[in-house]
């Protein structure tokens, strides 16, 4: 290429790419300036920055796990999900990322940028292309893996077939691998978010764990394990190097800032980049307008944390199911928002002190919701708090500036406990749970934090699996490690899921606050104005709002005889069906029909209607 005209209209996440902007007009640049100027270069990449990096994930595909209720596209919950279905991310627009970084990483070396400053922009590049083609293969398996630019005169030179999962992943590896090597350990504040050492190896021991998981290892090849082992370790060193380790407070690994924790992540700010997570799931009442709240987690979500001791609460002579949020792992309290909890949000009017703002799902008996929601906004009874920032004022719900941490420590962890376990090395896995539920605040007891000592490789495994579930819940994990595990097969398949729907029961508030008919209503019941029903629908209408001015706020709501005097709690059902995702045919998606069209070399995924033959695990 002689020319080539770059289209700078990106966001700029750094103070480098203002101070490029402050000296020159960059509506179009040369290309043989951009691979001069090291300024310019890494503006370019900026832009790949701004173009690859995930977008605040939490809640992402909740619906698609046991976290919350969701059917998915086509109800592919369900089973219903078909080859003509629109769904994946295989298209134009990520092919084209692709290009751009190819283009980079072609073009550098051809400039007079210093040798350390290009390699160092060439692994932020390899870590870019890595993150976008396993996006496609963790779906599809295996896909055409552009690794050189094209010509676009090529015609049908530019057709490729599907490569496999093997291949696939090796490339990918390749490009981590090499990044690893080019990337610093750390970067200065001003570029915190951009690409290390520790984010290279950390996605690297993650797509090995995968590739090491029944869904792309069904005959659970011993040496594959080995392998993410390996990976693991190294991300594990190599971030300790960097100054990672697991942030003191589980509530706020996510409200704080550039904490030690963060690995990869995508930066946010109130001005020129941001999200609307908060107003996504905050409750009705502390929102304007009051719409509908997302990610209410499910009752099998609330139940997997386990007690405050670590022990599971089947059995536990201190779990009681009407007060289920006593002596629980605490961090179900950072997750999850329950009827009657102090939540602490501006906004709203029942509460001038936010301090003092209890969350209130209960439907009272005679059908009318709670008058601080007005509308009864969750589907389950209960509300997702992981992730939310107080701090966030009610005016500013559109334009949230949390960051979105895509890999943090403690997932590094996770995944070296889970490859160690495979391996033999179990006390390596106690040693990285022991450390994470030390973190959550799980009293230490007899030094195992719960754990059962000695256990064996399949009852290790099963408590992995929950850990994750309740450390990285809602952060877009729990779906991946269900399909990647066959756990919809095994645990989910054949049931539905449940919310927990509190009631406030009207004739007890009546019967308690002794509330009796007004002599209006004795007197129009005797001259035959008011029937006995219509009289005792006043009452519990009084009797509702009675319990909201006198007894609401000022009772003791983890003494069960207050919860028992005025609450009682029913099971409802989320889904209209049993759940029936399809594996292992779920395991790898189809490809769209309109690459189909496209690419005449390119073949359906097997088992999918229409599939001629391409197997990613062949």
């Amino acid at each position: 290429m002689k020319k080539l005209i770059i289209y700078l209209f990106l966001l700029c996440f750094f103070a480098s790419c203002e101070e490029v902007i402050e000296k020159r007009e960059l509506d179009a640049v040369d290309n043989e300036d951009v691979w001069q100027n090291s300024d310019l270069a890494r503006l370019y990449l900026n832009n790949l920055y701004s173009r690859t990096l995930p977008g605040f994930q939490g809640n992402a595909n909740s619906g698609l796990s046991d976290e919350s209720t969701g059917s998915g596209v086509d109800n592919m919950m369900y089973g219903m999900l078909t080859a003509s279905s629109a769904y994946g991310t295989w298209g134009v627009d990520v092919y084209s990322h692709i290009r751009r970084i190819n283009i980079l990483l072609a073009e550098i070396d051809k400039g007079s940028i210093p040798e350390d400053q290009k390699n160092v922009i060439k692994g932020q590049a390899l870590m870019m292309r890595a993150w976008i083609y396993w996006e496609l293969v963790k779906l599809y398996g295996g896909v055409p893996m552009v690794m050189d630019v094209q010509d676009p005169n090529m015609g049908e030179g530019l057709f490729m077939e599907r490569s496999n999962a093997a291949t696939s992943i090796g490339l990918i590896v390749r490009d981590l691998d090499e990044a690893i090597e080019k990337l610093p350990p750390t970067w200065p504040a001003t570029d915190f978010g951009r690409f290390t050492k520790a984010a290279a190896a950390g996605l690297k021991g993650r797509i090995l764990l995968y590739y090491a998981s029944p869904q792309f290892n069904p005959n659970n090849l011993a040496e594959r394990w080995t392998v993410a082992y390996e990976a693991n370790k190294q991300a594990k060193e190599l971030a300790l190097a960097a100054g990672h380790g697991l942030h003191t407070n589980f509530d706020r690994i996510f409200i704080d800032e550039a904490n030690k924790e963060a690995i990869i992540v995508t930066v946010f700010d109130n001005t020129r980049i941001s999200h609307g997570y908060e107003r996504s799931v905050r409750p009705a009442s502390v929102k304007s307008p009051r719409t509908t709240s997302s990610g209410n987690p499910t009752w099998e979500f609330v139940q997997a944390f386990p007690m405050k001791d670590g022990k599971p609460i089947q059995g536990h002579p201190d779990y009681n199911e009407r007060l289920y949020w006593k002596n629980r792992d605490p961090r179900l309290n950072a997750t999850v928002a329950y009827n009657s909890m102090m939540y602490p949000l501006p906004g709203g009017t029942i509460y001038t002190n936010p301090a003092q703002r209890r969350q209130w799902t209960y439907i009272a008996s005679n059908g009318q919701p709670n008058n601080q929601e007005l509308t009864q906004n969750t589907t389950t009874g209960f509300f997702l708090k992981k992730m939310i920032n107080p701090a966030v004022p009610p005016t500013e719900l559109n334009r949230t500036w949390t960051d979105w941490i895509e890999l943090r420590y403690a997932e590094v962890l996770l995944n070296l406990a889970e490859a160690a376990n495979e391996v033999g090395a179990t006390d390596e896995a106690y040693t990285e749970l022991k450390a994470i539920r030390k973190r959550a605040g799980i009293t230490e007891g007899d030094g195992n934090f719960g754990l059962e000592p000695s256990m064996s490789k399949e009852a290790m495994r099963d408590v992995i699996m929950r850990e994750r579930q309740v450390e990285l819940a809602f952060e877009n994990k729990r779906h991946w490690d269900l399909r990647r595990r066959n756990l919809f097969a095994e645990k989910l398949n054949g049931t539905r899921r449940t919310g927990l729907q509190t009631i406030l029961d009207l004739d007890k508030v009546i019967e308690v606050a002794n509330i009796q008919p007004t002599e209006d209503e004795q007197k129009k019941v005797s001259e035959g104005k008011m029937t006995e029903e219509q009289l005792l629908a006043a009452m519990r209408t009084r009797a509702k709002t009675h319990f909201e001015t006198n007894i609401r706020d000022n009772t003791n709501w983890n003494d069960d005889s207050n919860h028992l005097l005025y609450f009682r709690t029913e099971p409802v059902t989320l889904d209209t069906r049993d759940i029936d995702y399809k594996q292992p045919l779920y395991n790898f998606y189809f490809v769209p029909l309109t690459n189909l069209e496209k690419d005449p070399k390119i073949k359906q995924t097997i088992g999918w209607t229409g599939g001629d033959g391409f197997d990613p695990l062949q």
